[in-house]
Parts: C-alpha cells; sequence; structure tokens
C-alpha cells in the first residue's frame, strides 16, 4: 500500500509549527490547518507563496 501524499505533507506541517522558531502567527495557522481540507491549506500556502515572489528582494551579483 502507497503512503498517502497529503498525510506526508501534514505531518510536514506539523513538524514546523512544533519548531521552537517558527513564528506564532505561523504556528496557529499550521495548526488549525490540521482541521481544515489539506488542498484548501496547500492552495493558500500556493497563493502565499506566489505573493511573496512577486515582492522578493532581487539578488545581485557583487
Amino acid at each position: 500500500m502507497e503512503p498517502d501524499p497529503f498525510e506526508d505533507i501534514a505531518r510536514k506541517l506539523a513538524t514546523l509549527a512544533a519548531k521552537p522558531d517558527t513564528s506564532f502567527a505561523l504556528q496557529q495557522y499550521l495548526q488549525t490547518s490540521a482541521d481544515r481540507d489539506i488542498v484548501d491549506v496547500m492552495n493558500e500556502i500556493d497563493c502565499l507563496a506566489r505573493i511573496l515572489a512577486e515582492h522578493a528582494p532581487v539578488e545581485r551579483e557583487p
């Protein structure tokens, strides 16, 4: 039987939420994600990643 890829993602999100250096706001979001549909959570994270990528500083070579 193959492992469920969504379970692996949920486990990784839970691990991130438990890290002591994860911000309080991110911890709260990740902890509530356990009670929601994982696909919705992944879509929200993807949307956030795109927004951050648009506003990320451009790296310049020295």
